[in-house]
């Protein structure tokens, strides 16, 4: 009875150790986050200073071109997002009297003048909400300046650390080849989902300069970084072009936005992202949309776009130890692993359920027993 009672004990501490885990990261989300994003894009452009490097480049020359690279470069998105934002912010009660005006118009020729009236205020209300959405935008704006910061010390101090051999470290042992696996990992999908993200931000911003929809730029930008979110960042992506093109110009032309976008962004999204995540990776995609919501709901708009990368870390952690590893085997699974590993993983999660029910039933019945 001690030993029931005393396994249930340690079910339930590892239960709650987990829960305040988790909200720990979850309050401590505006530290952590820059920390997580500045370990990424390290992780993602570590290679170039070596190449520069065996292009002839002195090491300092080319450490100093890698970090300019990538502080212009996401400099010059932070501030076209910024003032395109401050901009829009501005504009944003004309835009909404016009979108009102756009629906009363369609509306009042269907269903009256007092449908019309409530279309107004519906639309009325909303002017905070998305005030409010364009003020989150600068909070993630200013995270991601706090993230170049950090990333000029991390990549300075990544690339004058020795190699594992000359710090003492076997580089044969399998938790150093499972981190350059993950580093790997996490380089390749970091780099195929740029450029893909690209490409699509680009095609995005000629199809809505040349229907005339404003603020064309900044809603490729947003095409782009949306395209790290699995699953609904394509959504997310589509929302406001076509909510600026019916206020310009009516249904028509929200209806071409809506079609234009589901054949660019959603082909992407649906047949070549998956492909991505799921051969390079070998991640379920059911693993990945779940942590999706998890790391959203943690960290926020950063963690939904650092899904992958941080399950790619969790699953890395848990095939480190040999009572998480069959856990991890199942949630990579897609189809291609050993069938009789797969079995035994499964086998394994099985009997620890088993337990896990046993334990608690037997704390049952004993107290049924005691009264």
């Amino acid at each position: 009875m001690n030993n029931v009672s005393n396994r249930l004990v340690v079910y339930l501490v590892a239960g709650a150790a987990i829960f305040v885990i988790l909200f720990g990261i979850r309050g401590s989300a505006s530290i952590i986050n820059p920390i997580l994003l500045a370990a990424v894009i390290t992780i993602t452009v570590l290679p170039i200073p070596s190449r520069l490097t065996k292009r002839g480049l002195p090491g300092w020359l080319a450490l100093v071109l890698s970090i300019l690279m990538v502080v212009l470069l996401l400099g010059l998105v932070i501030a076209t997002v910024f003032f395109s934002v401050a901009k829009l912010s501005t504009e944003l009660p004309a835009y909404l009297a016009s979108a009102s005006e756009q629906a009363s118009a369609d509306l009042s020729t269907t269903t009256g003048a007092e449908t019309s009236a409530q279309v107004e205020q519906v639309t009325i209300s909303i002017g905070p909400v998305l005030q409010g959405l364009l003020a989150n935008v600068i909070n993630l704006l200013a995270q991601f300046g706090l993230a170049l910061v950090i990333f000029f010390f991390m990549i300075s101090a990544a690339l004058s650390l020795p190699t594992p051999s000359r710090m003492g470290l076997d580089p044969n042992q399998p938790i150093i080849s499972r981190v350059a696996e993950l580093t790997e990992d996490v380089r390749k999908y970091m780099t195929v989902l740029t450029g893909v993200n690209f490409l699509v931000g680009v095609g995005d911003t000629v199809f809505l300069l040349f229907l005339g929809v404003d603020y064309a730029l900044l809603w490729g930008l947003l095409a782009w970084f949306m395209g790290y979110i699995p699953s609904i960042g394509f959504m997310i992506a589509l929302i406001p072009p076509v909510l600026m093109a019916y206020a310009q110009y009516g249904l028509q032309t929200a209806l071409i936005v809506l079609i234009g976008y589901i054949v660019i962004n959603g082909g992407v999204q649906n047949f070549y992202q998956p492909k991505v995540m799921g051969d390079r990776l070998r991640i379920s995609p059911v693993v990945v949309f779940v942590g999706l919501f998890i790391w959203g709901y943690l960290l926020g708009g950063i963690g939904a776009i650092l899904a992958v990368p941080l399950t790619l870390l969790v699953l890395i952690i848990m095939e480190n130890f040999e009572g998480t590893r069959p856990l991890a085997i199942l949630m990579r699974y897609t189809g291609e692993e050993n069938k009789e590993e797969r079995e035994a993983a499964a086998q394994h999660v099985k009997g620890l359920w088993g337990r896990v029910k046993g334990t608690f039933s037997s704390n049952s019945d004993s107290d049924e027993i005691s009264e």
